[in-house]
């Protein structure tokens, strides 16, 4: 063999080396931000399973309460797991304004709104939403870098020919989400 003849094995064999590099490395970074989305969904799922709480809590104050209450239990029966990252997202904030109108009803019933249960649900569902902000967050990590993986050269060369495309980010409106403002007028007046 020629010394060009190896020169060019060589070269070959380092591309291909790198071409089963960089396919592994979007492989283990499209399992991973798949895998992060299903946490996402198991702890959304969690949140639907407070609802039967919640119908026990607001059963028979007014129908109102109710109807609502099996809107949102038909919203639970629709989701389906083949939904894309976007039409997730809006069927959870359509959820979520649900359970805050219902919620935000309870505000009009002071015995309910002080009652055990009502408590109980409150408190679950805080804490349901804690563990979905953590996982949503892990997901948008391992959307990032996925997203950026494939995004940059000579990657996209070989996530566009494999058909790898750019996945979306997922936000949900919580309904324990405070929004908090701060008066820098006031630390003016009385700085410490």
């Amino acid at each position: 063999m020629s010394p060009v003849t190896i020169v060019i094995m060589i070269l070959l064999l380092c591309l291909v080396g790198y071409v089963i590099f960089i396919f592994n490395k979007i492989v283990k970074a499209s399992n991973m931000n798949i895998e992060a989305f299903s946490d996402v969904d198991a702890v959304l799922k969690k949140r639907f399973d407070l609802i039967p709480n919640l119908e026990e809590v607001v059963k028979g104050y007014t129908n109102y309460e109710k109807t609502t209450l099996e809107d949102i239990t038909k919203m639970r029966t629709n989701l389906s797991e083949k939904m894309t990252v976007s039409n997730r997202q809006k069927e959870e904030d359509k959820f979520s304004a649900l359970i805050k109108d219902v919620v935000l009803t309870v505000e009009n019933y002071p015995n309910l709104k002080a009652s055990e249960n009502f408590l109980q649900f409150q408190q679950a569902l805080t804490k349901v939403e804690e563990e979905i902000e953590l996982a949503r967050r892990y997901y948008n990590g391992t959307t990032r870098n996925y997203n950026a993986l494939i995004q940059q050269f000579p990657n996209n060369i070989l996530a566009q020919i494999l058909g790898y495309k750019k996945r979306s980010f997922f936000e949900v409106d919580l309904l324990t989400r405070q929004n908090t403002t701060i008066d820098f007028a006031d630390r003016r007046k009385n700085p410490r």
